[in-house]
């Protein structure tokens, strides 16, 4: 939005300005009260000093994507594909699968098997140990995709889509899709020709949009997350080459797939450790910011919880790879390095959102961080959080995201810093959780949410406390105490049941013969083959030669 442009640039300095004069003077300030007060005082300033430093890698890489994508990213990258020459070769589409509603997969695989026409080869990667697996092999046989089995299930995610890579897919391009996202019929001709016309890429990525967030709050919350990630930050890390796939609605190259032994299996998010391997081999990714595949965010709290739990260990777990293959490597850009920097250490926010929660109780009983003299201190709690708070609303603002958008997004970083702090430990002592999908579990016990609502009761009873103290410095403590006492609030809604989502009613409730049909075994196509392999996979081929699609998909319109 034109309006916010200078008022933007404005603020982009400012912020740039602050961080360097914020942590030089909170530095300094340590130093002073390393002499002059209490040990307990200065670890806490500490503590502090080394949150404002995070924060302050995470502001700047942030403004620098802005950056770019505000002025340089429309240039990248096509608009449309208009004038872009017709792909004829075939694509592979691996959809991995496990434990997932029949339902739900009916009707997704019948959205990608529609976007797809002619152009693709689909394989379904079916992992599943619930029972479910004879119906999706059935649903598979009916839409004429590949089915591939496998029982072991090493490698989780990543090992079912090398099993396939290796052992079944020829293509030159392969897409993978997750099982609860619909692509539109532009998707694949859209994005492969960017690849046909780039071939420097290795991979081109579209962003993920969640359409159900009028299931429930967490939803929203949901989609308020990616909508930081998908609108700015991927443009601008498209533009500096730090660019990672995000697991789904991405097409790669077979080819530079093959160069680093497929995806990598050794981590909870393969998309990241791949491409962190892909980038070191000196390939880079393309992102294109157009909404072709339409998905679902995670509607129960447990759900939620796994992802970002898997996430976060996942991204932890790479913090050594990422300095050892990029930062330390004199071939990469600072600015790509500062993307990397922020983006390896990002799930760490739990560490440092904690010194800020628990600055109001430390007050209560006179420490106060940073608090050589009063300047110091109104740099420390005002001019500096305020000045990147109000640059992380306006980024907001101006890509014309709602209010109530940028409340979600700083809410649900507050609220799932115990999940950050959980995940390092998982790491650090390899007791991390198995892979799970956002759409397993349900509603969580109260109890799950100790941590969160202890927090609360501190920061209300302690700001409180401080008001009635009456001292300059602790009313700037207990603003900030209040103000992080209103970001906790949503805790108490997020774990409703959710409603059922008009993305999930619509086809289901129209299409009653479809939902026959499957029930009683119709078959769409012909030339159903079964083999069997060492025991434990298998592979269902199917080929479409007397389909009449257009009459199937009509039942899902």
């Amino acid at each position: 939005m034109k309006k916010y442009s200078f008022l933007m640039n404005i603020i982009t300095l400012l912020s740039i300005i602050f961080i360097f004069i914020g942590i030089f003077s909170l530095g300094y300030s340590i130093i002073i009260l390393h002499y002059k007060n209490s040990i307990i005082t200065f670890l806490f300033s500490f503590y502090f000093w080394l949150a404002t430093l995070f924060f302050g890698i995470q502001s700047l890489a942030l403004m620098l994507s802005y950056r770019r994508s505000k002025y340089k990213y429309s240039n990248t990258v096509p608009k449309s594909n208009i004038f872009l020459r017709s792909h004829v070769k075939k694509i592979a589409v691996l959809v991995p699968i496990y434990n997932e509603d029949k339902d739900m997969v009916a009707r997704n695989l019948m959205a990608i098997h529609s976007s797809a026409s002619q152009m693709v080869n689909l394989y379904i990667l079916d992992d599943s140990t619930n029972n479910s697996s004879e119906a999706i092999k059935e649903i598979a046989g009916r839409i004429g995709a590949v089915y591939i089995h496998r029982t072991d299930r090493s490698g989780y995610k990543a090992g079912a889509l090398n099993n396939a890579l290796k052992n079944f897919v020829n293509e030159e391009y392969v897409s993978v899709i997750d099982i609860d996202q619909m692509p539109s019929h532009d998707f694949i001709k859209e994005v492969v020709t960017l690849l046909d016309n780039n071939e420097d890429i290795a991979f081109v990525q579209v962003p993920q949009y969640y359409a159900n967030t009028d299931a429930n709050v967490l939803a929203e919350m949901a989609q308020a997350q990616q909508f930081m990630f998908y609108e700015i930050l991927t443009e601008g890390k498209s533009i500096s080459g730090s660019l990672f796939s995000c697991g789904t609605n991405v097409i790669y190259r077979k080819s530079a797939l093959a160069a680093v032994n497929y995806f990598d299996d050794t981590n909870l998010i393969e998309d990241m450790a791949t491409s962190i391997n892909m980038i070191s081999m000196g390939y880079r990714g393309l992102y294109y910011n157009k909404k072709l595949v339409y998905g679902r965010a995670p509607v129960t709290m447990e759900g939620y919880v796994n992802q970002q739990y898997r996430w976060a260990a996942g991204s932890i777990g790479l913090i050594k790879r990422i300095f050892k293959n990029i930062l330390f490597k004199k071939k990469y850009s600072l600015g790509m390095k500062i993307d990397w920097l922020a983006t390896s250490l990002w799930y760490l926010y739990g560490w440092f959102y904690l010194v800020f929660l628990l600055s109001p109780l430390f007050n209560i009983f006179g420490i106060y961080v940073s608090a050589l003299n009063i300047y110091v201190y109104l740099l420390a709690w005002i001019l500096y959080p305020l000045i990147l708070t109000m640059s992380f609303v306006l980024v907001y603002m101006d890509r014309g995201a709602p209010l109530k958008t940028v409340f979600y997004n700083l809410a649900a970083n507050l609220i799932l810093f115990p999940i950050s702090i959980s995940a390092t430990f998982g790491v650090i002592f390899k007791g991390g959780r198995s892979f799970k999908t956002a759409r397993t579990g349900g509603k969580l016990p109260w109890y799950k949410f100790s941590p969160q609502i202890i927090i609360m009761i501190v920061l209300f009873v302690a700001s409180t406390m401080l008001v009635y103290k009456g001292g300059i410095l602790d009313f700037i403590t207990a603003f900030w105490g209040f103000y992080q006492f209103v970001l906790l609030m949503p805790v108490f809604v997020l774990n409703r049941t959710s409603k059922e989502s008009s993305l999930d009613s619509s086809v289901l409730k129209t299409s009653p013969k479809f939902i026959n049909d499957l029930n009683t075994g119709k078959n769409y196509a012909s030339g159903y083959k079964n083999n069997n392999y060492a025991g434990n996979q298998s592979i269902h081929a199917n080929k479409i030669d007397s389909v009449k699609d257009d009459e199937l998909f009509t039942r899902f319109k």
